[in-house]
């Protein structure tokens, strides 16, 4: 051979170990080859799985005729007679005769006439990821054990870079989908209307979305991150509730909680928590969601069921207050009017002064529309206040 073989494997070793591109790497290769071997000459090919059709990579010295022709077409493995010795053999396979040698019947090989060809598989760890042809147009080229042996070991070395290559792309396409993935969990976690939020046990906040700092009161998370979940807590009971739960279920579901915003008010919230183990870390991670403005919508449906039942109530008992009422009212006006004891008429006034408050307050108990309580003593329901109205007299 005009270059020796060890200075061929280095040669490519170096190729192979470049920051080249992957098709110019496979160029250059080709390059050495034709030196190597003295191949007018020289292209390479990668296999398509799927498709199983050899498809050209790259190549050296191409006459410009065939050029467009040869860069464009497709080998499909079924129709080449060599499959058998490269593809499923692993083998160099060669021929000082194309025109005659059926392995090379294929019509490319009719098309462009050439004296002698050698097919180089790419084969890494049993499987043939592509192959090299070695074109002398009018040249019988024959091939001794040693020259097969050097062309085999240039094929696993070539194989190796398309593995490479390969697991390269692989890695760049989960980097990529990784990077893509991330982007959306961003845009959601920022987007998404209800507060998310991830803690440490202990409550130290390890992230949280603007819908969650928003909804207690902070500028960003770094001064959210500073108060922690623990100190925001109405009641450390809740707290005490919400990690004996997390504790024996790993989840919280539906937990209503009064926290205290930054300014001091109070709000309501939902929590729906979950235990989750990220690089060997525990963390609680869920979602929040003011509910305060619900929790008052059911103050009020409360409230009006009560105002309900004791309207009710309240009238039911104004109906039987009046008649007995006005027995005695009347009975006292009587006694009042026919006595001739002017001490007697006036210690029955009194008595005339409460049966009116009474019927007043039986008044206010007909009329009553909304719950007041008295301020001044234990909780008391305010029937005047309760019961006045524009109408009240």
């Amino acid at each position: 051979m005009p270059a020796v073989a060890a200075d061929v494997l280095v040669n490519i070793a170096a190729i192979l170990s470049g920051d080249h591109e992957l098709n110019e790497s496979l160029r250059l290769v080709c390059r050495e080859l034709a030196k190597a071997t003295g191949a007018p000459t020289v292209s390479v090919y990668r296999l398509d799985d799927e498709a199983r059709v050899l498809f050209p990579a790259a190549a050296y010295r191409v006459p410009k005729e065939m050029l467009e022709v040869l860069t464009g077409a497709g080998l499909p493995l079924v129709q080449q007679g060599f499959t058998a010795g490269v593809f499923a053999g692993g083998s160099v396979v060669w021929t000082d005769d194309v025109a005659n040698d059926p392995r090379f019947d294929f019509h490319l090989f009719r098309r462009f006439p050439h004296q002698s060809g050698a097919v180089i598989p790419l084969l890494l760890d049993d499987r043939v990821g592509g192959a090299f042809y070695l074109t002398w147009w009018n040249e019988r080229r024959r091939f001794d054990e040693q020259d097969v042996t050097m062309l085999s070991a240039i094929g696993r070395q070539v194989a190796l870079l398309l593995r490479n290559a390969r697991l390269l792309r692989e890695a760049e396409r989960g980097r990529a989908d990784a990077q893509a993935a991330e982007v959306r969990y961003r845009r959601l976690f920022e987007n998404v209307p209800v507060g998310v939020l991830r803690t440490l046990p202990d409550g130290t906040v390890v992230d949280a979305n603007p819908a969650l700092i928003a909804m207690f009161g902070y500028a960003d998370v770094a001064t959210f991150r500073e108060a922690g979940m623990a100190s925001l807590y109405v009641d450390l009971a809740d707290r005490r509730r919400f990690q004996q739960e997390i504790a024996r279920d790993g989840v919280v579901a539906n937990l209503d909680v009064a926290f205290r915003r930054r300014d001091g008010a109070q709000i309501w919230v939902r929590i729906n928590t979950r235990v989750v183990e990220q690089d060997g870390q525990t963390l609680y991670e869920g979602v929040m969601q003011d509910v305060s403005g619900l929790r008052n919508a059911e103050d009020a449906v409360r409230q009006a069921e009560a105002l309900a039942y004791v309207a009710k109530l309240a009238n039911a008992a104004a109906h039987e207050i009046n008649n007995p009422l006005a027995i005695i009212t009347g009975r006292l006006q009587l006694l009042q009017r026919l006595t001739a004891d002017a001490d007697l008429a006036q210690k029955i006034e009194p008595a005339r002064e409460a049966a009116r408050r009474i019927a007043e307050i039986v008044s206010y108990m007909g009329r009553i529309s909304r719950l007041e309580e008295r301020p001044d003593v234990s909780p008391m329901l305010d029937i005047r206040r309760s019961g006045a109205d524009t109408a009240a007299p």
